[in-house]
């Protein structure tokens, strides 16, 4: 059998895989197992912020094997304790507990706003349509889409979903018991839908009126995807929550739950743990990651790369009959199409060596990696409008 029929026998089939066997990457590119050459703009769903093989991330691996691999979190490790410090300063919040991946990063704000609320009886949360916060069953719970939802009912209760920036719903879904608010500022698995400026601002000033909390979820829009460190940033707010995963561990799995220290005051010794999360391994190669990313000539240039890339598509597909829209932010771009053919796009594009992500049946997901650079965007561009 050769590995996609030894997969197909052996791995649990939830995955819609494409026919195809990757053995190594460098940079921007991927390469198959017959030396094939693809162009990576999907970045592992966001997480290779860095690409392949960054000289920085694997001088940190090495280092690391070479140091510390795992201890029990009963005991202190620098690179942990460090990366807390960068992490907190980066976000303004004043705490940070760390996970494996988004999704636990999501299941303990819950809990620690869950916590926090049940200080005056409050336990609902708000939550938006088309979200998504990831597969646990506390995350899965505020994930506004059916299809992740079918057979794993009852989930945990108490949870209202309100359309993507309209505000007149949002104020109507609070009730005496809602604790707290979770959004992302760019819905990646919903469509790429890019939450308004006006809608994220009086969220928070009534969130922040009410003392309940607002949670937002940068495991995808986070760690310099969309031009700042974290996107709420552009928003010129500050939550009491924040999920990072992702593109912080440079490949790795790592996942992080920032907060306020009003939030952090309800944790006390025991109300939370994990085997693996923060080990000196992946906190040192994070560490790494978040220097690199965090500097402000880095930033500078997604932003640049991403307002050229977003130019470049409305000159050649804007005016096409079947785009509907253009959206984003940096290096997170979506286009919406008109048809339910965006897989069949992702497909084509795939056939000629191109990997990008669908969000929605409607919607192509573009994620490269922050180091890519303008050539590799006209190649794409120009790709794309061959295939639409």
């Amino acid at each position: 059998m050769n590995i996609i029929e030894i997969d197909q026998k052996y791995h649990l089939q939830v995955y819609k895989r494409f026919p195809v066997v990757f053995v190594k990457g460098e940079s921007v590119f991927l390469y198959d197992e017959n030396g094939n050459e693809y162009l990576d703009f999907l970045a592992g769903i966001g997480v290779n912020a860095l690409g392949q093989r960054y000289p920085e991330v694997v001088r940190a691996i090495k280092e690391g094997a070479d140091e510390l691999l795992h201890i029990s979190n009963l005991y202190y490790t620098p690179s942990q304790a460090l990366l807390a410090k960068e992490l907190v300063e980066a976000t303004g919040l004043a705490r940070v507990f760390f996970v494996n991946s988004g999704s636990e990063a999501n299941e303990l704000a819950l809990k620690a706003a869950r916590r926090y609320g049940m200080q005056k009886g409050r336990f609902e949360f708000i939550a938006l349509k088309n979200a998504f916060h990831g597969r646990t069953m506390g995350a899965l719970s505020v994930t506004g889409r059916e299809k992740y939802k079918r057979g794993y009912k009852p989930l945990i209760n108490g949870i209202t979903f309100v359309p993507p920036n309209d505000i007149q719903a949002f104020k109507d879904a609070i009730t005496s018991e809602t604790a707290a608010v979770i959004m992302e500022t760019i819905q990646g698995e919903g469509g790429m839908t890019v939450m308004k400026e006006e809608f994220v601002k009086e969220v928070r000033e009534i969130t922040q009126e009410k003392d309940i909390l607002l949670i937002v979820d940068e495991i995808q829009t986070g760690m310099g995807r969309t031009g700042r460190i974290f996107s709420y940033f552009h928003y010129g707010i500050e939550p009491d929550i924040v999920t990072v995963a992702k593109a912080l561990g440079g490949g790795l799995p790592i996942g992080a739950t920032v907060m306020s220290e009003k939030v952090a005051g309800v944790m006390d010794f025991g109300a939370h743990g994990s085997t693996f999360g923060g080990n000196p391994l992946i906190t040192k190669v994070a560490l790494k990651v978040l220097q690199v990313i965090n500097e402000p000539q880095f930033l500078e240039s997604v932003e640049e790369k991403g307002e050229y890339f977003r130019t470049r598509l409305e000159e050649a597909v804007g005016g096409f009959d079947i785009v509907n829209e253009i959206r984003g932010k940096g290096l997170m771009v979506g286009v919406e199409l008109k048809e339910t053919v965006a897989r069949d796009v992702a497909d084509e594009m795939f056939k000629k060596r191109i990997l990008i992500g669908v969000s929605g049946d409607y919607t192509l997901r573009f994620l490269p990696p922050l180091i890519v650079e303008k050539e590799h965007i006209d190649m794409v561009v120009e790709t794309l409008k061959k295939v639409l």
